[in-house]
């Protein structure tokens, strides 16, 4: 996952990503741009985050059940299981465009 460099032109609580990896294809591929809204935190379950585990930026569907958080990755067969302690929510993915478009 590469952040794309900050301007002044950004608007504050949204940040650009560039995919790195196929874990979420074909939803998301590698070198799709990703929009995050940093300002959703919460998590709304099935919904794809921006997250940090483990000192480690994943882009990931997100499924929440109590207290405990399923990271889902599109793509592929696995699956984390961790305590929403945890992990870190960078954001909520809203809008990819992909690199085809």
């Amino acid at each position: 996952m590469i952040e794309l460099n900050q301007n002044s032109d950004e608007i504050p609580n949204y940040k650009a990503f560039v995919m790195a990896g196929s874990d979420m294809s074909p939803t998301i591929n590698e070198g799709d741009y990703l929009v995050v809204d940093l300002d959703q935190r919460l998590i709304r379950s099935g919904h794809i985050y921006v997250v940090e585990h483990k000192k480690a930026i994943i882009v990931a569907r997100l499924l929440l059940d109590i207290d405990k958080v399923k990271l889902i990755f599109d793509g592929g067969t696995h699956q984390l299981d961790a305590l929403v302690g945890f992990i870190t929510i960078i954001g909520r993915v809203i809008e990819i465009k992909n690199i085809s478009d």
